[in-house]
C-alpha cells in the first residue's frame, strides 16, 4: 500500500485548482453580464429545488446549527439574492448619461476560505457573487467538511449551466500547507477569508485579503425603546441556527432605569438567566485549553446547558450571564457561536456608548452593533462614534445584518476592516469582486459655434480676396 503525504497531496491539489481556474477564466472573461446572470439563474433554480435536503446534509456533516432554520434562511436568502442579480457589476456601467466612462473588470481567479459553520450556504453565496463578477472561484472549506462542498459543488455542476469547466471548484485535502501554496500562486488574484482567524496569518502574502467573520455584535437597549419587542427580537436573533450567524447579537447592555424589564422580558422571551454556580459549571464545559469547545458550537441553549449538567425549562432558547463590567479575563467577551448573551447594565447612554466601544476593542472582532432605541439624536450619536462597518436599528441583528429583510445588502461576508483585518468594512457583493476602470475625457472646452461662424467667415473673405489677386 503506497502512503502520501497529506501536505505533499494538498500541495499538489492546490496547484492543480489554481491552473485549471485559471484556464477557464480565460474563457469565462469573454462572457457578458447578461450571459453570466442567465447561467446563475439555472444554478439557483437546480439548488432552490433541494434547500431542504442541503439543509439536513450539511446538518449531519457539521453537527452545528439547526435544520429547520437554516432551511428557512437558505429560502429567504436566495429569493433576495436572485433580486440582486439586476445589478449590472462587469462590463460598461450605469455612468448617469455619459456614454463610457467606467467598466466593471473581474479580477480573476478568487480564493474563498469558507468557515465551517454555515459552510453550504457561505460557499454558495461566495461561488455566485464571484461568478456574477465575472471570476473563477475555488472554495476551500475546513478541514473534516470537504464533504459539504462537494455535495454543493455537485448539485452546481447538475444545473449544466454553460459556463467553462473548472469555473467553480474545491479543495478536497485541506491542510495549512496546501492552503498556503494555494494562495502562493501567481495566478490567484484575491483571497476572501470567511471567519478562519487561524489562516489571517496569510496576510502577509502579497495578495488583497477580504476578511468577513463573526462580530460578536454589541446590542444597546435604550430607555426610549419598545422593550417587549427589543426583548423579544434579541433572543430570538441570537437563538437562530443556534447563533451561528456572523451579526449574531452577544452582548446586551441596557439602561439601568429599564434594566428590570429589559431581564424579565427576555425570560418570557426565552432567556434563562444563569445563576453563579451554573456559569461556573458552563465554563468547565465552554473551553477546551483557552479555545471555545467545537462541540459546543452551533449547540441549542437545552443541549448546552445538559452538557454542563444543569437544567433549564424546555422553552429556553438562549443562556444569559449576567455581568457586573468588562476585564481581560472575562471567558464571555470571547466570540461564542452559540445561544450565549452577556448582559450589562448601565446608568446612561452615554456610559452604554463607551461599553459598546470597548466591548468591540477588547478581541477584535467587533464589526457591527445593534440599537433599541426611538430617540433619532441618540441613534445618531451611536452611528456617529462606534468603529463599526453597519449598525442595526430595532430589529433582530442576526438577519438584518445580512440583508435579510433590511436595507443592507444581501451578503454573508461581512467585512471585518474596522477589527484591522482585510480592507473592506460593508457588506461584501459581486460588486466588491470586480475593480472599475475609469475611463477620462479632455476638459478643454471646445469653441462655440459663433466664434467658429466668425473665423469660417474671414476665412472665405480671405480666399475670395487672393482669388481677385491672382486673377489679375
Amino acid at each position: 500500500m503506497q502512503f502520501v503525504d497529506k501536505d505533499l497531496k494538498s500541495i499538489q491539489e492546490a496547484r492543480i485548482l489554481v491552473e485549471s481556474a485559471r484556464d477557464a477564466h480565460f474563457l469565462l472573461r469573454e462572457y457578458d453580464q447578461e450571459t453570466l446572470d442567465r447561467m446563475i439563474q439555472r444554478m439557483i433554480t437546480e439548488v432552490h429545488q433541494l434547500l431542504p435536503e442541503l439543509a439536513a446534509f450539511e446538518v449531519s456533516v457539521t453537527g452545528k446549527g439547526n435544520k429547520q432554520d437554516k432551511t428557512q434562511l437558505y429560502q429567504n436568502f436566495l429569493a433576495q439574492f436572485n433580486d440582486s442579480l439586476q445589478e449590472q457589476v462587469i462590463g460598461v456601467l450605469n455612468t448617469n448619461g455619459v456614454p463610457l466612462s467606467k467598466i466593471g473588470i473581474p479580477f480573476g481567479v478568487v480564493a474563498v476560505i469558507l468557515p465551517a459553520e454555515n459552510i453550504v450556504l457561505n460557499a454558495l453565496f461566495a461561488t455566485l457573487s464571484a461568478l456574477k463578477a465575472g471570476n473563477t472561484v475555488i472554495l476551500i472549506p475546513p478541514n473534516k467538511t470537504e464533504e459539504a462542498a462537494a455535495k454543493l459543488v455537485e448539485i452546481l455542476n447538475q444545473a449544466n449551466s454553460g459556463l467553462p469547466k473548472s469555473s467553480f471548484s474545491y479543495m478536497e485535502n485541506t491542510t495549512i500547507e496546501g492552503v498556503k501554496a494555494l494562495i502562493e500562486q501567481e495566478a490567484v488574484d484575491l483571497v476572501i477569508n470567511i471567519g478562519m482567524a487561524d489562516y489571517f496569518d496569510l496576510r502577509a502574502y502579497p495578495k488583497p485579503i477580504i476578511y468577513g467573520g463573526c462580530g460578536s455584535v454589541p446590542v444597546f437597549v435604550e430607555r426610549t425603546a419598545d422593550v417587549s419587542q427589543a426583548a423579544q427580537a434579541i433572543v430570538s436573533s441570537r437563538a437562530f441556527d443556534n447563533g451561528l450567524l456572523p451579526s449574531a447579537e452577544q452582548f446586551v447592555i441596557a439602561e439601568s432605569v429599564i434594566a428590570k424589564e429589559v431581564k424579565e422580558q427576555m425570560i418570557e422571551a426565552g432567556a434563562h438567566f444563569m445563576s453563579v454556580a451554573e456559569e461556573k459549571q458552563l465554563l468547565t464545559k465552554l473551553f477546551l485549553s483557552n479555545e471555545i469547545n467545537p462541540s459546543i458550537v452551533g449547540k441549542d441553549a437545552q443541549t448546552i446547558a445538559g452538557n454542563a449538567e444543569f437544567t433549564v425549562s424546555e422553552k429556553t432558547k438562549v443562556l444569559v450571564s449576567e455581568q457586573p463590567y468588562i476585564f481581560d479575563e472575562n471567558p464571555f467577551t470571547t466570540a461564542l457561536k452559540c445561544p450565549i448573551l452577556t448582559f450589562y447594565l448601565e446608568s446612561d447612554w452615554i456610559h452604554a456608548c463607551d461599553k459598546c466601544i470597548q466591548l468591540l476593542k477588547e478581541k477584535r472582532n467587533g464589526h457591527t452593533l445593534a440599537i433599541h432605541s426611538n430617540n433619532q439624536c441618540i441613534i445618531k450619536e451611536f452611528a456617529l462614534k462606534k468603529p463599526v462597518g453597519r449598525m442595526i436599528v430595532n430589529a433582530g441583528a442576526s438577519l438584518a445584518g445580512i440583508g435579510i429583510d433590511s436595507s443592507l445588502p444581501v451578503s454573508l461576508i461581512l467585512g471585518g476592516m474596522t477589527t484591522g483585518r482585510g480592507f473592506k468594512a460593508k457588506n461584501i457583493t459581486a460588486k466588491d469582486l470586480t475593480y472599475v476602470r475609469e475611463i477620462g475625457y479632455t476638459s478643454v472646452k471646445e469653441p462655440s459655434k459663433g466664434v467658429n461662424k466668425r473665423i469660417s467667415d474671414e476665412q472665405l473673405l480671405i480666399e475670395k480676396f487672393l482669388q481677385k489677386i491672382i486673377e489679375q
